[in-house]
């Protein structure tokens, strides 16, 4: 990983590499849509819980909430396919 980055985003991202490490397992037996529709509802599951014992229940509507959880999650995922994109279409050498 680039040293330039710092070690809170470092540990981010190999906590993140195990969540994908563990959906690469799981997809062998139950496939990846499977798994990745699984990984949403877990994901918004444990959002909603960390949300809700967070402290900001009573300081931020849950609209609110599920407004910065969906705008996180739609850039996230703009990243991630620009950089799947440029994997798959990458040539062979």
């Amino acid at each position: 990983m680039n040293p330039e980055i710092p070690e809170d985003a470092r540990a981010f991202f190999e906590l993140s590499n195990r969540f994908v490490a563990l959906a690469n397992d799981l997809a062998q037996e139950h496939g990846s849509a499977r798994v990745a529709a699984a990984i949403l509802w877990a994901a918004s599951r444990y959002g909603a819980f960390a949300w809700a014992m967070s402290g900001a229940p009573g300081k931020q509507d849950p609209a609110e909430a599920l407004d910065l959880f969906s705008a996180q999650y739609r850039k996230m995922m703009e990243d991630n396919l620009a950089r799947i994109l440029a994997e798959v279409n990458e040539p062979q050498g």
